[in-house]
């Protein structure tokens, strides 16, 4: 006899049952997938901002000053420092800032500006090694006594920390009633945080992402 062999496969009402399904699942899904994969983003970045904020406190401790040389002759030099050695150095990656934002644009072109690696990581520069003195013992010399840092993160959207610096040296006027700011742009990548010396005591602002120096913790 002969068989009749019948095809096994899907009819197209299934598959477009199935198709139809699959899509109302990933709308269902997506929003939540997405909101929690953007707080993990921000939970990051502030967990790399403290990081690093602890690694400069760390440095204070070591040399008894703020990572803020640039070359051999132990003066006050920077303004910012970055984590973005690995984009080139300079302004490269490092986000602009929102218009109205009083000195917003001063995170991406304020002044001298060094990397995370060279200060924290290095202490060297392409002309000067070592940056800081070097610490042989704490009980005969204190100095440098790094690494701080095991490497110098980008932050989770691909773009530099820029530490706000300036505060940091005293001889800038009420310098004390100015916060340190290790931040991050945040997921609309631009800077909404103030950095000019007419505000006070900064808290930051818009979406960026970052951990603030209060000024009794750079005593």
């Amino acid at each position: 006899m002969n068989r009749i062999h019948r095809n096994a496969g899907f009819t197209l009402f299934e598959v477009i049952i199935a198709v139809a399904l699959v899509a109302i699942m990933a709308v269902a899904i997506a929003p939540p997938l997405i909101k929690n994969l953007n707080e993990g983003k921000v939970s990051r970045a502030q967990s790399d901002s403290q990081v690093i904020a602890n690694a400069i406190l760390q440095f204070y401790k070591d040399t008894g000053s703020w990572p803020m040389q640039n070359d051999a002759d132990a003066a006050v030099d920077l303004t910012r420092m970055a984590t973005n050695a690995s984009l080139g150095g300079g302004n490269a990656g490092i986000p602009v800032g929102a218009a109205g934002v009083p000195g917003g644009g001063n995170w991406d072109s304020w002044g001298v500006s060094s990397t995370v690696t060279d200060q924290l990581i290095r202490n060297a520069t392409d002309t000067v090694d070592p940056l800081y003195t070097e610490s042989q013992s704490p009980h005969v010399r204190p100095g440098w006594n790094g690494p701080y840092l095991d490497s110098a993160p980008l932050d989770p959207w691909g773009n530099a920390f820029v530490v706000n610096l300036r505060y940091m040296n005293n001889a800038v006027a009420n310098y004390t009633r100015h916060a340190v700011i290790v931040l991050s742009a945040g997921p609309n990548e631009v800077f909404e945080t103030t950095f000019q010396d007419a505000t006070m005591e900064e808290q930051i602002g818009g979406d960026d992402v970052g951990y603030v120096l209060r000024p009794a913790e750079q005593q």
